[in-house]
């Protein structure tokens, strides 16, 4: 199969495009490289990759029509799957208008290039922030995601209205991943797990937000990417499922695990709550079990200690 990968940079399209390749497929990845992370950080996870002759790499924007017009040309893709979005509550908060037309009219901008370019199939990656202020445990498909607590939030949820809109009308098979709080190796260094890793690792007390018992669901990177690859296998005109662990648990739980497994006395540092989180993280995953097979594999601890080995080793950039 030829994929097109949007976003194949950040942490999770570094391990598709692994996998795909693995899997004898040809991916054409894509990506901005915008100044969320350094370009070198973020060419560093592609160093594996590049070493496929079925890998090429291009530096683009999304919302360049013209440019995707001319990749899809090249490589005429079967699927793409757009990781291309940006979970940064912060940014997102000081940048609605950027927001908004990243989620928004990048996901409208891949989904007519799939439509003039008769692409089979497009899994775009949403978030579980667009559950937003919804009280209902765990977090299912079916909920209204009619209250967004982040600009975040409600720019990946007009994306993933907009898809629906579209996909009405197209014979283009429109998956939307819903990912949950994804970690493991090659995650940016704000990421909550390697924040509380350099923390132990300069033996200092692990920071968390508020007292420690907001929750959240914790999937393995290579768990979502599997998840992902089903859903290539299994297209469907339209559908929407989560992909996360189907566990919950609390930041100061992860903390302590962290400290136990870098072997240092536990001792939290309490820090503001950051503005927009969800204040609970749990997946419902019998849809996408139902509709792709897809069941987690990595339990929290084997993961954690996973991460911590590469984290040890990790290269200076992400440091």
């Amino acid at each position: 199969m030829r994929v097109l990968v949007t976003g194949v940079a950040g942490q999770v399209g570094a391990r598709l495009a692994e996998l795909l390749l693995e899997g004898g497929h040809r991916v054409l990845g894509l990506d901005s490289l915008d100044a969320e992370e350094p370009d070198a950080m973020q060419m560093a996870r592609l160093e594996r990759a590049q070493t496929d002759k079925h890998f090429e790499f291009e530096q683009a924007d999304l919302l360049d029509a013209g440019r995707l017009d001319d990749l899809c040309d090249t490589l005429k893709p079967e699927a793409v799957v757009h990781l291309a979005t940006r979970r940064d509550l912060d940014w997102a908060e000081r940048n609605p208008q950027a927001s908004l037309r990243l989620h928004a009219e990048g996901a409208v901008a891949v989904m007519e290039a799939c439509n003039r370019h008769r692409v089979g199939q497009l899994i775009f990656r949403s978030s579980h922030h667009v559950y937003g202020g919804s009280r209902h445990y765990p977090l299912v498909e079916s909920d209204a995601a009619d209250r967004p607590l982040s600009i975040t939030g409600a720019a990946l949820r007009s994306a993933e209205l907009a898809l629906h809109a579209l996909a009405l009308a197209s014979p283009v098979s429109v998956t939307v991943a819903r990912i949950f709080c994804v970690y493991g190796p090659g995650q940016a260094r704000s990421g909550l797990v390697p924040i509380l890793m350099d923390a132990a690792e300069r033996r200092v007390s692990l920071p968390v937000s508020g007292d420690g018992t907001a929750s959240r669901d914790l999937v393995y990177v290579d768990d979502v990417v599997t998840g992902l690859l089903r859903m290539l296998d299994r297209p469907a005109p339209w559908r929407i499922l989560n992909l996360g662990s189907g566990l919950s648990t609390t930041v100061a739980q992860v903390a302590e695990q962290v400290a136990w497994l870098s072997d240092v006395h536990f001792k939290m540092k309490r820090g503001p709550i950051r503005s927009g989180d969800l204040p609970h993280c749990w997946a419902d995953l019998a849809a996408a079990h139902g509709a792709v097979g897809y069941k987690p594999v990595v339990i929290l601890e084997d993961g954690l200690r996973r991460t911590l080995e590469w984290f040890k080793k990790r290269p200076e950039i992400f440091r």
